[in-house]
């Protein structure tokens, strides 16, 4: 990113409210906190609690979907109490959860409660999160600040990672205490700092929304976008191991964070701008290039495949989102809830098919045989989703009120 977009991305951050800048740190913090012990808890539960890895991976398993598809629940408090009040709720559990980790590290039923108890957490908070950033400033502004969130979120998800693997194993009782105490001074610091949304809570509960929400091309792409890209995230891990080191697994990971992490902010303002059905036929191709490169044996293609799918996850999640918001607008709670479900379901089908393919490819010509048929899918996604996409246009998607479209600064007014 040049001089120039860094200043100008910077200075649009810089004057956001404070409020809207305080809320960013905490995305930053809070992924960093949970990112301490979430990546963990398989070995901990494991070859500390002495768990077998099946009740292990049933449990991770139902905490994801609890995660994903809770998140609609989620957004439905935060319409009915507010976005703050949620928040402010969601953190207080989250707080509960990881304080009871610290009091259950010999105790299985008591590490269990904790685990779900953290993943209800995070169902209340992080719809009214985004709900309450993107309310709080107009459409023109949203993919820079959404971006930007979702940068301090993959930030803190990898930093939190990194640091707690220096210490989770030695000293696990102070990392769940250190937890505790930054999600309870985050609580506090919401509740005395953050006013309430002026803009959160819709107008009228009009029933078309729930299926421009769920059952239009916002959702469905969102579900065909994790189900290709979680072959990625699911199996890049097994496939560079099984004939390279783990050194080459971590450097295509962290290559992949910086790209999406440094990358999508300064292409904000495009993905924002750029027909639906344009950033898709970019999107899902480069995911599949990607496939295609990860197929060949060597170091360079396993790199190289990273960028290409670092350039479709950074289009596509962010493009997601954003045509979501366009689909209800005023209810951006329900946009998110519906984006956080449709990820989950694409999430899992992909982890459901992955596994067969994978298994049919080790069968076959090998491993690479796998990021073939991956590419296969990807691209005939891309023909369908374009479609859907440039259903929509011709239909004409959901026009913004004109108060909101008007509006020229980064910020609305709380009068």
């Amino acid at each position: 990113m040049s001089g120039t977009r860094r200043s100008e991305l910077w200075g649009e951050v810089t004057r956001l409210p404070a409020t809207l800048r305080f809320l960013l740190v905490t995305s930053f913090l809070m992924p960093l906190g949970s990112f301490m012990v979430l990546p963990y808890l398989a070995i901990l539960l494991h070859e500390r609690l002495g768990m077998a890895m099946g009740p292990v991976g049933l449990l991770l398993g139902v905490t994801s979907c609890l995660q994903f598809a809770g998140a609609f629940g989620g957004a439905l408090v935060s319409e009915r109490l507010g976005c703050k009040r949620s928040m402010v709720t969601g953190l207080t559990v989250r707080t509960a959860g990881f304080a009871l980790f610290a009091a259950g590290l010999d105790s299985p039923p008591l590490a269990v409660a904790a685990v779900l108890i953290t993943a209800l957490g995070d169902t209340l908070y992080s719809p009214a999160n985004k709900a309450y950033l993107v309310s709080e400033v107009s459409d023109e502004h949203r993919p820079v600040l959404l971006s930007v969130n979702n940068s301090a979120l993959s930030s803190g998800m990898a930093l939190g990672t990194l640091v707690s693997g220096l210490l989770i194993s030695r000293r696990p009782l102070l990392v769940f205490v250190v937890v505790a105490v930054m999600f309870a001074a985050m609580t506090l610091a919401h509740l005395l700092l953050l006013p309430a949304a002026a803009h959160g809570a819709p107008r009228e509960d009009r029933g078309g929304d729930w299926g421009r929400a769920f059952l239009t091309a916002p959702a469905l792409i969102a579900l065909a976008t994790a189900y290709i890209y979680w072959y990625f995230q699911n199996y890049l891990g097994v496939f560079v191991t099984t004939t390279h080191s783990t050194a080459l697994y971590s450097a295509a990971l962290i290559l992949n964070s910086v790209l999406v992490v440094l990358g999508q902010p300064p292409a904000a303002r495009w993905i924002g701008r750029v027909r639906y059905a344009t950033a898709v036929l970019i999107a899902f191709p480069a995911l599949a290039a990607g496939f295609l490169a990860l197929s060949r044996p060597g170091i360079a293609p396993v790199l190289l495949g990273t960028v290409a799918i670092s350039v479709g996850e950074g289009v596509l999640f962010l493009k997601n989102e954003l045509e979501a918001l366009k689909a209800v607008p005023g209810r951006p709670a329900l946009a998110v809830g519906s984006q956080r479900l449709a990820l989950g379901g694409g999430s899992l089908l992909s982890g459901i098919a992955g596994g067969q393919l994978y298994a049919a490819g080790h069968s076959g010509a090998g491993a690479g045989q796998f990021w073939l048929y991956a590419a296969a899918q990807a691209l005939a996604v891309t023909v369908l989703a374009a479609a859907v996409a440039r259903g929509r246009r011709s239909r004409g998607g959901p026009e913004l009120p004109a108060s909101q479209a008007a509006e020229p600064s980064p910020a609305r007014s709380r009068s």
